[in-house]
């Protein structure tokens, strides 16, 4: 795969023109939601998709022969609520950890295994973080993620602490791992399985209700979006959003600019 340099962004029409190209196959969209589809917010409750992206994913999603799917940290019905897709889609909760699919579901094993260990440690953080301003401890029930986005410094700093002082036990016994985002510190089950891993189950299961292998394209902002990209490779087309460094192959500057893609995309001389 050859990655895009950190000062370099594609323009919309170079990555149309390469999906253009395979328009004879049918195509797989995953996306990232939160910093890819919508702009990054100081509360996860305040963001939602908004009505041009909403109408251009729909339109992609109603073809014959396009599977559109968000993969995301939040749950799959979250995601799911938030995006508010007409149609048929795939919503992958919880870094792909479960996958809501137009007629089939998916929850890796023992996923719930340690329901009430993280609720308990989830109420603990929660009180250990609440004295911090603008530091939000999000229960996500199978999860429970510390988002410091809207914290000053020093509060940043002592929030994190708290939260490290409290989840440590966990995380060196390996029962859980820590995942690190754009401002926020997530603790799920150790399991192995990411993002890359339900793009693979994603395609298995389109490839299954098309009768052929879609060409995937991912698009996403994340460090963890990296193992999607690298699952799909050079099999596929791969957009991150930002300037961090990435082995994506094209390069976008933000949501915004995703808006323009899909809109470009889903209009009716674009590729179908």
């Amino acid at each position: 795969m050859n990655a895009v340099t950190a000062s370099t962004f594609s323009s919309v029409e170079q990555i149309v023109a390469a999906i253009t190209a395979v328009r004879e196959h049918p195509v797989l969209l995953l996306t990232d939601f939160d910093g890819t589809l919508c702009e990054f917010k100081d509360a996860p409750d305040a963001v939602i998709l908004s009505p041009p992206r909403r109408l251009a994913l729909s339109a992609l999603a109603a073809r014959p022969t396009w599977s559109v799917g968000i993969v995301s940290g939040r749950r799959a019905a979250d995601v799911r609520q938030r995006a508010g897709l007409r149609g048929s889609a795939y919503y992958a909760g919880l870094h792909g950890m479960e996958i809501d699919g137009p007629d089939k579901q998916f929850q890796v094993p023992d996923l719930g295994a340690l329901h009430d260990e993280i609720q308990r440690l989830g109420n603990a953080l929660a009180d250990a973080t609440a004295s911090f301003p603008g530091a939000l401890l999000e229960n996500k029930d199978l999860s429970v993620a510390l988002h410091v986005r809207a914290a000053s410094p020093r509060d940043r700093q002592h929030a994190e602490r708290s939260f490290w002082t409290l989840a440590r036990p966990m995380i060196e016994a390996g029962t859980l791992r820590l995942q690190r985002g754009e401002c926020v510190f997530e603790l799920l089950p150790n399991i192995a399985w990411d993002k890359g891993d339900a793009v693979r189950w994603i395609e298995a299961d389109a490839r299954h209700r098309h009768g052929a292998a879609a060409f995937p394209i991912y698009l996403g902002d994340d460090r963890t979006d990296e193992h999607a990209f690298d699952a799909v490779g050079d099999r596929g087309l791969t957009v991150v959003v930002g300037s961090r460094p990435s082995r994506a192959q094209y390069r976008l500057p933000d949501p915004a600019a995703i808006e323009r893609l899909l809109t470009r995309l889903a209009t009716p001389h674009a590729p179908h």
